[in-house]
């Protein structure tokens, strides 16, 4: 891992969530990148027009004192202040980019074209306060050409992880999120927890109900085939022999599996299950569950 973004807009939540990405950084040795997305007046300001620089952010002239890029600026200058004591264990950047009115996600999808990692909290200065998962936040994950860790609104500080979780199906994305996992449990020397959840095939299931032997011979046949799906992917994705590899298989709701494994030490990686342009756009069941619900960073892997 190379480069690191950061998407961050003065809210305590976007702090927390540059906090968990220095802690990457640290971890990969990778530049870390931040950057501020702010809404422009005019219109020669587009979402391709960045702004980026070493160091703290300092006052810019321009023909067009354009009021928010002034703010865009203070702000990006107050998050530096706070988080300066641990942006300095780092090699850091700041960008500010001018985009059009609720576009931050683009913008960081656009950041992440040049990015290992994009960092962003469940929630910032523009969602409500009971909303679990704020716009950007999904957008980013759903859109972005790589890998997307989702930092939570939780009270308890958020350290690095001490044990790793990955979901797994039979998809291409799911043994993309595998890999992942796997190269991020062996720089961190931590545990990796495989969970696959399964349910009975519906029309298996109905037809098996008129006797108590059919039944029982569908549920055998899902566990194999689940079974089989988590040997083949280990199989596929290479495993170093350092890397302590668990594997839970539950009939029940994928979602709810890898929630109820995760603690506040845990790092859940999913996959967004898309298949090519338009099956990126949208995140799959599972991806959004987990992020709506996971009080643990996330990170959705393309």
């Amino acid at each position: 891992m190379i480069r690191i973004v950061a998407g961050v807009d003065g809210s305590a939540h976007a702090d927390r969530a540059l906090r968990w990405a220095v802690q990457e950084a640290q971890a990969h040795g990778a530049e870390l990148e931040l950057v501020l997305a702010y809404s422009s007046q005019f219109p020669g300001f587009t979402s391709t027009a960045r702004v980026r620089q070493a160091g703290p952010v300092t006052s810019r002239r321009s023909t067009l004192v354009d009021a928010n890029q002034a703010i865009a600026e203070q702000t990006l200058d107050g998050v530096v202040a706070r988080n300066r004591a641990l942006l300095d264990q780092v090699t850091w950047t700041t960008t500010l980019t001018p985009v059009l009115a609720s576009s931050a996600a683009q913008a960081l999808v656009e950041a992440g074209d040049e990015a290992d990692l994009v960092v962003v909290g469940s929630r910032g200065l523009g969602g409500f306060g009971t909303l679990l998962l704020g716009s950007t936040s999904y957008r980013t994950a759903g859109h972005a050409p790589c890998p997307v860790a989702v930092v939570p609104d939780v009270e308890a500080p958020i350290g690095a992880p001490r044990h790793i979780v990955v979901g797994i199906d039979a998809s291409r994305g799911a043994r993309r999120a595998l890999r992942w996992a796997i190269e991020e449990a062996a720089l961190r020397d931590v545990p990796l927890t495989v969970a696959h959840g399964y349910h009975l095939p519906t029309m298996m299931l109905l037809g098996g109900l008129q006797s108590h032997g059919p039944l029982d011979q569908v549920r055998a046949d899902a566990s194999h085939t689940a079974e089989h799906v988590v040997a083949r992917a280990l199989e596929i994705v290479d495993v170093p022999s350092g890397v302590q590899v668990d594997r839970v298989i539950t009939m029940g709701s994928a979602a709810g599996l890898l929630v109820d494994l995760a603690d506040d030490d845990t790092l859940l990686v999913v996959g967004t299950r898309g298949h090519g342009a338009i099956g990126r756009m949208v995140l799959g069941s599972v991806s959004h569950q987990v992020l709506h619900h996971a009080t643990c960073p996330v990170v959705v892997a393309p």
